[in-house]
């Protein structure tokens, strides 16, 4: 196949292990990367450089373009990764942006099941999951632990709101200053901000903290460096996300938040998302922490950004076989068509 990945802004994408956290280019290049590992052409390209007749699948990223591309006249598939939609409801005008677009689309994709629940006023939207290149996040030698240090790696805040603790902050610092365990906190400048209005929070001396957005050879080194990972996460758009999944690829063992029916070994859930729930997890991975990590040393491939383009591919396939994708309701014929691919791949 001829896919176009449609770059979204002007930020670079770049090498594994040099790139910073911009979380939709990351996705934009693990998806053509690995589209061109299964043998199809990928080009990637702004919008305005796309010739529809030149591709069998445009794929667009985000909404604004999606909306552009109908005004063109250009058929695409959508990924949406904007959690403010749900967010700010189904009466915001970024939920009614991100339904045009997905309604506009051949078919659209979203990297949580209750996304895809939640966006129940179209049938076009479908669930494939975020990956993490475990060839680079590969976990480190650990036979022994003296003192089990914690890790929290995201960018708090949510919709302008620097002082909305969406990622938990407070919860893993209480837990870890509760323990008496060091804990390192990894995110960008929308942190430093998190913390200039909680600096009730930087009281606890053995907690670090890295404002930037590190390139992923950094991060890579920060996550070996680590035991456990926190993520006592009230809003996410993908489960699992990426830091999830890189967690999970390295082999680190995680205590958090997580709604979906794909396993993340090694994790143990939050319910509650409070500051006990943390401690009670927090014990429960130490206590158990070897046979955890091995069971996570079993399964780490199949986080594999690979295997999520797999099943990509599987669903471009599906789509060039089915001639109804104009129509708004389209999932039970979508289904039969791509089960057929499946049996007969």
């Amino acid at each position: 196949m001829r896919i176009c990945q449609v770059i979204s802004s002007n930020m670079p994408i770049l090498p594994t292990g040099v790139r910073g956290w911009g979380a939709t280019e990351l996705i934009t290049d693990e998806y053509s990367k690995n589209l061109r590992k299964l043998g199809h052409e990928v080009d990637v390209k702004y919008l305005n450089e796309v010739r529809p007749e030149d591709y069998d699948f445009i794929h667009i990223h985000v909404a604004n373009l999606c909306i552009e591309a109908q005004k063109r006249g250009i058929p695409y598939v959508y990924s949406t990764h904007d959690h403010h939609s749900y967010h700010y409801g189904k009466n915001s005008w970024n939920y009614k942006q991100q339904l045009d677009a997905i309604k506009g689309s051949i078919f659209s994709l979203a990297p949580a099941e209750y996304v895809v629940d939640y966006f129940n006023d179209t049938d076009k939207l479908f669930y494939l999951s975020h990956g993490a290149d475990t060839n680079f996040y590969t976990p480190s030698n650990i036979e022994y632990v003296d003192e089990f240090k914690l890790l929290m790696c995201a960018n708090n805040g949510v919709a302008g709101d620097y002082g909305a603790d969406r990622k938990g902050f407070r919860f893993g610092i209480e837990a870890a200053k509760a323990l008496g365990l060091p804990i390192t906190i990894v995110g960008a400048d929308a942190n430093t901000k998190f913390f200039e209005i909680h600096k009730d929070l930087l009281d606890y001396e053995r907690l670090t903290i890295i404002d930037t957005n590190p390139p992923e050879s950094e991060k890579l080194k920060i996550f070996q460096d680590h035991h456990i990972f926190l993520h006592p996460s009230n809003l996410e758009y993908g489960h699992p996300n990426l830091t999830l999944c890189e967690a999970a690829s390295c082999c680190l063992p995680i205590v958090g938040t997580y709604k979906g029916s794909k396993p993340i070994f090694g994790l143990q859930l939050i319910i509650d998302i409070d500051t006990e729930s943390v401690i009670r997890g927090i014990k429960d991975t130490m206590r158990d922490y070897f046979q955890i990590r091995n069971s996570m040393l079993q399964v780490r491939e199949r986080y594999d950004w690979i295997k999520v383009l797999s099943e990509l591919e599987k669903m471009y396939l599906a789509v060039s076989k089915f001639q109804n994708f104009s129509s708004e309701r389209i999932r039970s014929d979508y289904f039969n068509v791509y089960n057929e691919t499946i049996k007969n791949d």
